[in-house]
Protein backbone atom coordinates (compact mmCIF):
# COMPACT_ATOMS: atom_id res chain seq x y z
CA UNK A 1 0.00 0.00 0.00
CA UNK A 2 1.32 3.07 -0.90
CA UNK A 3 2.15 5.79 2.32
CA UNK A 4 2.31 9.47 1.84
CA UNK A 5 4.89 9.31 4.93
CA UNK A 6 8.42 7.44 5.33
CA UNK A 7 8.31 4.77 7.89
CA UNK A 8 10.09 5.76 11.54
CA UNK A 9 12.05 2.83 13.24
CA UNK A 10 12.11 4.86 16.35
CA UNK A 11 10.39 8.07 18.00
CA UNK A 12 12.42 11.81 16.94
CA UNK A 13 13.26 13.34 19.95
CA UNK A 14 10.82 16.15 19.45
CA UNK A 15 7.65 13.51 19.52
CA UNK A 16 9.26 11.82 22.58
CA UNK A 17 9.03 15.15 23.75
CA UNK A 18 5.10 15.72 22.89
CA UNK A 19 4.40 12.11 24.16
CA UNK A 20 5.74 12.80 27.92
CA UNK A 21 3.17 15.81 27.32
CA UNK A 22 0.88 14.12 26.35
CA UNK A 23 0.86 11.57 29.52
CA UNK A 24 1.23 14.63 32.10
CA UNK A 25 -1.15 16.56 30.16
CA UNK A 26 -5.10 16.66 30.59
CA UNK A 27 -6.93 17.06 27.67
CA UNK A 28 -10.74 16.74 26.96
CA UNK A 29 -12.21 15.24 24.35
CA UNK A 30 -14.76 17.45 23.38
CA UNK A 31 -16.41 16.19 20.06
CA UNK A 32 -15.74 12.96 17.36
CA UNK A 33 -16.06 13.89 13.62
CA UNK A 34 -16.27 10.49 12.46
CA UNK A 35 -13.48 7.35 14.54
CA UNK A 36 -10.60 9.75 13.10
CA UNK A 37 -11.14 12.99 13.87
CA UNK A 38 -11.50 14.76 16.75
CA UNK A 39 -11.84 18.06 18.77
CA UNK A 40 -9.60 18.22 21.94
CA UNK A 41 -8.91 21.14 24.67
CA UNK A 42 -6.22 21.11 27.14
CA UNK A 43 -7.13 21.61 31.05
CA UNK A 44 -6.76 25.68 31.27
CA UNK A 45 -6.59 26.55 28.00
CA UNK A 46 -9.04 28.21 25.66
CA UNK A 47 -8.16 27.09 22.41
CA UNK A 48 -9.49 24.23 21.20
CA UNK A 49 -7.98 22.16 17.87
CA UNK A 50 -9.15 19.59 15.68
CA UNK A 51 -6.72 16.71 15.12
CA UNK A 52 -6.89 14.27 12.36
CA UNK A 53 -5.55 10.82 11.94
CA UNK A 54 -4.82 8.79 9.01
CA UNK A 55 -1.71 8.84 6.09
CA UNK A 56 -0.76 12.03 7.64
CA UNK A 57 -1.70 12.99 11.04
CA UNK A 58 -2.38 16.85 11.72
CA UNK A 59 -3.84 19.16 14.41
CA UNK A 60 -4.36 22.60 13.99
CA UNK A 61 -2.50 23.59 16.77
CA UNK A 62 0.81 25.74 16.62
CA UNK A 63 3.26 23.35 17.64
CA UNK A 64 2.39 21.13 14.81
CA UNK A 65 1.99 23.24 12.28
CA UNK A 66 5.93 24.52 12.85
CA UNK A 67 7.26 21.45 13.35
CA UNK A 68 5.24 19.09 11.05
CA UNK A 69 5.84 15.95 13.55
CA UNK A 70 3.05 14.49 15.80
CA UNK A 71 2.31 16.87 18.30
CA UNK A 72 1.12 16.45 22.03
CA UNK A 73 -2.73 16.63 21.07
CA UNK A 74 -1.75 13.73 18.26
CA UNK A 75 -0.05 11.93 20.32
CA UNK A 76 -2.73 12.10 23.20
CA UNK A 77 -5.40 10.28 20.93
CA UNK A 78 -3.00 7.47 20.20
CA UNK A 79 -1.44 7.13 24.00
CA UNK A 80 -4.58 7.80 26.27
CA UNK A 81 -7.72 7.26 24.07
CA UNK A 82 -6.46 4.35 21.47
CA UNK A 83 -3.86 3.17 24.44
CA UNK A 84 -1.13 2.49 22.31
CA UNK A 85 2.50 1.89 24.11
CA UNK A 86 4.63 4.58 23.61
CA UNK A 87 6.64 2.36 22.73
CA UNK A 88 4.44 0.53 19.95
CA UNK A 89 5.97 1.34 16.19
CA UNK A 90 2.54 3.33 15.49
CA UNK A 91 2.77 5.62 18.33
CA UNK A 92 5.57 8.01 16.95
CA UNK A 93 4.66 7.79 12.78
CA UNK A 94 3.95 10.62 10.95
CA UNK A 95 0.92 8.90 9.73
CA UNK A 96 -1.19 5.14 9.59
CA UNK A 97 -2.15 3.76 6.27
CA UNK A 98 -5.47 2.70 6.29
CA UNK A 99 -4.88 -1.21 7.67
CA UNK A 100 -3.10 0.44 10.63
CA UNK A 101 -5.58 2.88 11.22
CA UNK A 102 -7.98 0.10 11.13
CA UNK A 103 -5.67 -1.94 13.86
CA UNK A 104 -5.86 1.22 16.06
CA UNK A 105 -9.61 1.42 16.14
CA UNK A 106 -10.02 -1.97 16.73
CA UNK A 107 -7.61 -2.21 19.46
CA UNK A 108 -9.70 0.37 21.62
CA UNK A 109 -12.54 -2.41 22.00
CA UNK A 110 -10.83 -3.53 25.12
CA UNK A 111 -12.71 -6.60 27.78
CA UNK A 112 -14.14 -4.58 30.84
CA UNK A 113 -11.87 -5.89 33.96
CA UNK A 114 -13.48 -8.52 36.02
CA UNK A 115 -12.25 -7.08 39.65
CA UNK A 116 -14.06 -4.26 40.96
CA UNK A 117 -12.41 -2.16 43.47
CA UNK A 118 -14.49 0.58 44.31
CA UNK A 119 -18.15 -0.41 45.45
CA UNK A 120 -21.12 1.45 44.10
CA UNK A 121 -21.68 4.48 45.61
CA UNK A 122 -25.16 4.73 47.91
CA UNK A 123 -27.08 7.88 46.33
CA UNK A 124 -30.72 9.12 46.63
CA UNK A 125 -32.53 7.92 43.23
CA UNK A 126 -34.96 9.87 41.98
CA UNK A 127 -37.66 7.74 39.98
CA UNK A 128 -36.60 6.86 36.17
CA UNK A 129 -33.17 7.19 37.09
CA UNK A 130 -30.88 4.49 36.89
CA UNK A 131 -28.44 2.52 39.28
CA UNK A 132 -24.95 4.11 39.21
CA UNK A 133 -22.33 2.29 37.59
CA UNK A 134 -19.91 0.57 39.92
CA UNK A 135 -15.98 2.14 39.11
CA UNK A 136 -13.68 -0.60 37.74
CA UNK A 137 -9.91 -0.72 37.24
CA UNK A 138 -9.31 0.54 34.57
CA UNK A 139 -12.66 2.40 33.96
CA UNK A 140 -11.58 6.11 32.46
CA UNK A 141 -13.49 9.42 32.16
CA UNK A 142 -14.82 9.66 28.64
CA UNK A 143 -14.13 13.61 28.65
CA UNK A 144 -10.38 13.57 29.74
CA UNK A 145 -9.72 9.91 29.25
CA UNK A 146 -7.51 9.34 32.88
CA UNK A 147 -8.59 6.80 34.98
CA UNK A 148 -10.83 7.34 37.20
CA UNK A 149 -9.40 5.54 40.44
CA UNK A 150 -5.58 7.15 39.61
CA UNK A 151 -6.75 10.44 39.03
CA UNK A 152 -9.51 10.24 42.27
CA UNK A 153 -11.26 13.39 41.32
CA UNK A 154 -14.80 13.61 42.54
CA UNK A 155 -17.23 11.96 39.93
CA UNK A 156 -20.98 12.38 38.65
CA UNK A 157 -22.75 9.73 36.71
CA UNK A 158 -25.56 9.07 33.38
CA UNK A 159 -28.53 9.50 35.34
CA UNK A 160 -31.39 7.92 33.31
CA UNK A 161 -29.26 6.58 30.65
CA UNK A 162 -25.71 4.18 31.19
CA UNK A 163 -25.22 4.95 34.63
CA UNK A 164 -21.38 5.27 34.31
CA UNK A 165 -19.39 7.75 35.91
CA UNK A 166 -17.63 10.77 35.19
CA UNK A 167 -15.41 13.37 36.38
CA UNK A 168 -17.57 16.51 37.51
CA UNK A 169 -15.22 18.80 36.24
CA UNK A 170 -15.40 17.00 32.97
CA UNK A 171 -19.08 17.39 33.21
CA UNK A 172 -18.83 20.67 33.24
CA UNK A 173 -16.30 21.53 30.16
CA UNK A 174 -19.06 19.21 28.15
CA UNK A 175 -21.93 21.24 29.61
CA UNK A 176 -20.24 24.62 28.63
CA UNK A 177 -19.89 23.40 24.83
CA UNK A 178 -23.62 22.13 24.48
CA UNK A 179 -24.23 25.98 25.59
CA UNK A 180 -27.17 25.34 27.93
CA UNK A 181 -28.52 28.52 28.95
CA UNK A 182 -31.47 27.38 31.18
CA UNK A 183 -29.81 25.67 34.52
CA UNK A 184 -33.18 23.53 34.14
CA UNK A 185 -31.87 21.92 30.66
CA UNK A 186 -30.29 18.56 30.45
CA UNK A 187 -27.23 18.06 29.49
CA UNK A 188 -26.24 14.86 27.65
CA UNK A 189 -23.87 12.06 28.20
CA UNK A 190 -20.70 11.99 26.89
CA UNK A 191 -20.83 8.44 26.52
CA UNK A 192 -24.99 7.18 25.37
CA UNK A 193 -26.02 10.93 24.86
CA UNK A 194 -29.45 9.89 26.93
CA UNK A 195 -29.94 12.57 29.33
CA UNK A 196 -26.84 12.60 31.84
CA UNK A 197 -29.05 15.16 34.55
CA UNK A 198 -29.96 18.69 34.55
CA UNK A 199 -27.61 21.38 34.61
CA UNK A 200 -28.66 22.65 37.98
CA UNK A 201 -27.63 19.29 39.64
CA UNK A 202 -24.46 19.50 38.08
CA UNK A 203 -23.64 23.25 39.11
CA UNK A 204 -24.93 21.82 42.25
CA UNK A 205 -22.50 18.87 42.79
CA UNK A 206 -19.78 21.45 41.59
CA UNK A 207 -20.55 23.54 44.38
CA UNK A 208 -20.24 20.57 46.96
CA UNK A 209 -17.05 19.90 45.84
CA UNK A 210 -15.35 23.37 46.24
CA UNK A 211 -16.74 23.12 49.65
CA UNK A 212 -15.34 19.76 50.16
CA UNK A 213 -11.86 20.67 48.75
CA UNK A 214 -11.11 17.14 48.81
CA UNK A 215 -7.49 15.98 48.17
CA UNK A 216 -6.87 14.92 45.29
CA UNK A 217 -7.63 18.62 44.25
CA UNK A 218 -4.86 19.91 47.10
CA UNK A 219 -2.19 17.61 45.86
CA UNK A 220 0.65 19.45 44.38
CA UNK A 221 -0.49 22.30 42.86
CA UNK A 222 2.92 23.42 41.88
CA UNK A 223 2.84 20.46 39.37
CA UNK A 224 2.89 22.11 36.09
CA UNK A 225 0.44 19.24 34.17
CA UNK A 226 1.90 19.38 30.29
CA UNK A 227 4.65 21.50 30.79
CA UNK A 228 8.26 20.41 30.23
CA UNK A 229 11.53 22.11 30.54
CA UNK A 230 12.68 22.67 27.29
CA UNK A 231 16.82 22.72 28.31
CA UNK A 232 16.95 19.52 31.01
CA UNK A 233 13.77 18.22 29.67
CA UNK A 234 11.98 17.27 33.30
CA UNK A 235 8.42 16.69 32.68
CA UNK A 236 6.32 18.10 34.18
CA UNK A 237 8.29 21.48 35.61
CA UNK A 238 7.42 21.41 39.46
CA UNK A 239 7.68 24.51 41.50
CA UNK A 240 8.55 28.17 39.67
CA UNK A 241 8.02 27.35 36.29
CA UNK A 242 9.50 29.85 33.42
CA UNK A 243 7.40 30.76 30.41
CA UNK A 244 9.31 32.76 27.49
CA UNK A 245 7.30 35.99 26.13
CA UNK A 246 8.72 35.85 22.59
CA UNK A 247 8.32 31.43 21.81
CA UNK A 248 5.97 30.00 21.53
CA UNK A 249 5.38 27.02 24.03
CA UNK A 250 8.63 27.21 25.48
CA UNK A 251 8.94 26.79 29.14
CA UNK A 252 11.79 26.47 31.69
CA UNK A 253 12.31 25.16 35.09
CA UNK A 254 14.23 27.37 37.95
CA UNK A 255 17.16 25.69 37.76
CA UNK A 256 17.40 26.28 34.04
CA UNK A 257 16.19 29.66 33.71
CA UNK A 258 18.74 30.67 36.99
CA UNK A 259 21.63 29.27 34.91
CA UNK A 260 20.71 31.82 32.28
CA UNK A 261 19.23 29.55 29.80
CA UNK A 262 17.38 31.44 26.56
CA UNK A 263 18.50 34.37 28.16
CA UNK A 264 17.78 36.12 24.90
CA UNK A 265 13.93 36.53 25.39
CA UNK A 266 12.41 38.01 28.63
CA UNK A 267 10.04 35.21 30.67
CA UNK A 268 7.19 35.26 32.70
CA UNK A 269 7.04 33.34 35.86
CA UNK A 270 4.30 31.29 37.65
CA UNK A 271 4.27 29.23 41.00
CA UNK A 272 1.63 27.13 40.71
CA UNK A 273 -0.23 25.40 37.77
CA UNK A 274 -3.51 27.63 37.80
CA UNK A 275 -1.46 31.02 38.69
CA UNK A 276 -1.92 33.70 36.31
CA UNK A 277 1.96 34.04 34.29
CA UNK A 278 3.62 37.27 35.98
CA UNK A 279 6.43 39.67 34.66
CA UNK A 280 8.30 40.43 37.18
CA UNK A 281 11.71 42.10 37.84
CA UNK A 282 12.37 39.43 40.41
CA UNK A 283 11.70 36.47 37.63
CA UNK A 284 12.85 38.42 34.63
CA UNK A 285 15.79 36.24 34.56
CA UNK A 286 16.22 37.26 30.72
CA UNK A 287 16.66 40.80 31.48
CA UNK A 288 19.07 39.87 34.69
CA UNK A 289 21.10 37.12 33.42
CA UNK A 290 23.39 39.61 31.74
CA UNK A 291 24.61 43.03 32.94
CA UNK A 292 23.57 45.59 31.44
CA UNK A 293 20.62 43.84 28.93
CA UNK A 294 17.72 45.71 29.18
CA UNK A 295 16.97 45.18 25.64
CA UNK A 296 13.37 43.70 24.40
CA UNK A 297 13.07 41.75 21.16
CA UNK A 298 10.40 42.98 19.49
Amino acid sequence: MFRKTSWRNSASDAVSLHQDQALSTTMFLLKSYGPTRFLLREEGEDANFKVSLGDLHTCTCPVFIKEQEPCKHISWLLLRKFRLPREHEYSFQLGLVDRQILEVLQGENKPAPASVTLSQLVVDQQPGEVHRKAIQNQDVCPICLEELLEKKLPVSYCRFGCGNNVHISCMMVWADLQELSDNEEIVKCPLCREDFCSRRLLVEEVRNVAKLFTRAEREKPDKHLGVCCWSCHVCPVTGMCYKCTVCTHFYLCKDCAEKGCHSEHLLASRTKRMDKWRLDSDDLIGATSQPGNNSKDT
